[in-house]
């Protein structure tokens, strides 16, 4: 490695924080032409540095000084030699690599699609607020039945309807051994311990009353308050020392059934029709754990409301890009359906966010960047293996150097001692 220092001011290059810069570093890119370092001709810029060194200082709680200042700059210098290794050796080429950088770009635009068209939409009232607050100095004891499908749950509920006890419901639905003893008792709880959607209706309910099925994260519940003690002292003072969190739970609560309505309205539109024999072909396909193959069969699986047919090879290559979670979740056609049509919902809201060009603003390119050269890191460092003896940093050092071989690194020391700092960034 050859190391320029312009105006003969060389100090040499420290690493005390060098991993955690390199895996965790928050970029946020904008043009300056004052120069730090020139890493084989690319640069490094006081706004390429500036705002993760800030970032860092305010995180590790440490000050301005022209040793963090050099550390840090090195740690980026390593990011540059480390990024330019992996395009040499083809890494950001690489299938997996790519089809990674298409799921962290559509993530990010679903992200900003979300706010766009749901959270910029949320209006919290100062009523809203109030009640909220008293929910907030309520606790409830509650219990419920709980369904995978809105089908079993309704079925509950008629059941409850006709004078099957609870508790005999409760010893069928539930596997947990205490929930299926104790008919579902959930005990005591307050406002924001318990899931978003639960929660509103269980704090709507009086005492006793039994709530129409409701839809939470994991499947379906119904929900009985059995009792509540309320905190009679509502203060004004103890309302507005409170009322930014109460703001950011009225925001979890509408969020949900705002998005639920949102995708719906999606879905609808879309108006799919499911072929059962293809469905259940898919699910086999699914279940079975057979080796990928390449191609599947073009037996149909669903109609779409443009007359858009997805065989069973379409659906499989949807299906590449579910997490392990959302895999569990399919243990029937009812369940594939469900994924399906989430998949669906999900790729209009992609299209239409692209069609809005929420991928071309400057500040999405930028997290876009940032994400996929954080990912880039991460994964060749990560294929670092210690030699016998040899503690992982050290084997880090000898894979840096290795690598950093012939590069050619100006440093404009002048540039790094002069730049001033906004304190009030650091604290």
């Amino acid at each position: 490695m050859k190391i320029k220092y312009q105006n003969k001011h060389r100090i040499p290059m420290h690493y005390t924080h060098m991993i955690f810069f390199i895996i965790c570093m928050i970029s946020c890119t904008t043009h300056n032409e004052e120069e730090l370092a020139l890493v084989n001709g690319n640069e490094i810029t006081l706004n390429d540095f500036l705002p993760k060194y800030k970032n860092f200082l305010s995180k590790t709680h440490q000050n301005d000084n022209l040793s963090n200042r050099y550390a840090f700059l090195n740690s980026m210098i390593d990011e540059s030699i480390i990024l330019q290794h992996a395009k040499i050796i083809g890494l950001d080429s690489e299938t997996e690599m790519l089809h990674q950088k298409e799921k962290i770009h559509d993530q990010l635009l679903l992200n900003e699609y979300y706010d766009t068209k749901i959270m910029n939409k949320i209006e919290i009232a100062d009523n809203e607020l109030r009640q909220l607050f008293k929910h907030y100095k309520t606790r409830l004891h509650v219990r419920h039945l709980y369904a995978p499908d809105l089908e079993t749950i309704k079925d509950m509920a008629e059941q409850i309807r006709s004078g099957v006890s609870w508790d005999s419901l409760a010893r069928i639905c539930f596997e947990d051994s205490i929930l299926k003893n104790n008919g579902g008792d959930l005990g005591w709880y307050k406002m924001g311990e318990l899931d978003p959607a639960f929660e509103i209706t269980a704090f709507e309910l009086s005492d006793g009353e039994i709530s129409e099925p409701i839809k939470t994260r994991k499947g379906f519940s119904l929900i009985q308050v059995l009792e509540r003690e309320k905190d009679i002292f509502l203060t004004e003072q103890d309302y507005q020392l409170n009322k930014e969190w109460l703001k950011q739970m009225a925001i979890r609560y509408k969020r949900l059934p705002f998005l639920r309505e949102f995708t719906d309205n999606i879905l609808t539109g879309l108006d799919v029709q499911f072929n059962k024999n293809g469905l259940n072909e898919l699910l086999d396909e699914l279940l079975m754990n057979k080796e990928k193959r390449a191609i599947y069969s073009d037996s149909p699986v669903l109609k779409l409301h443009n007359k858009k047919i997805l065989t069973l090879d379409d659906c499989m290559q949807y299906f590449s890009t579910l997490s392990d979670r959302q895999f569990e979740r399919i243990n029937s056609t009812e369940t594939l359906k469900s994924v399906l049509s989430g998949i669906l919902v999900r790729n209009e809201m992609i299209k239409d966010a692209k069609d809005l060009h929420l991928d071309r603003s400057r500040s999405f390119q930028d997290t876009f960047k940032q994400e996929y050269t954080s990912l880039i890191l991460r994964k060749t460092v990560g294929q670092i293996e210690p030699s016998q003896g040899v503690n992982w940093q050290q084997e880090y050092f000898r894979f840096r150097d290795k690598i950093a071989l012939n590069n050619d690194i100006l440093i404009d020391s002048i540039n790094v001692r002069s730049f001033p700092m906004v304190l009030e960034a650091t604290l």
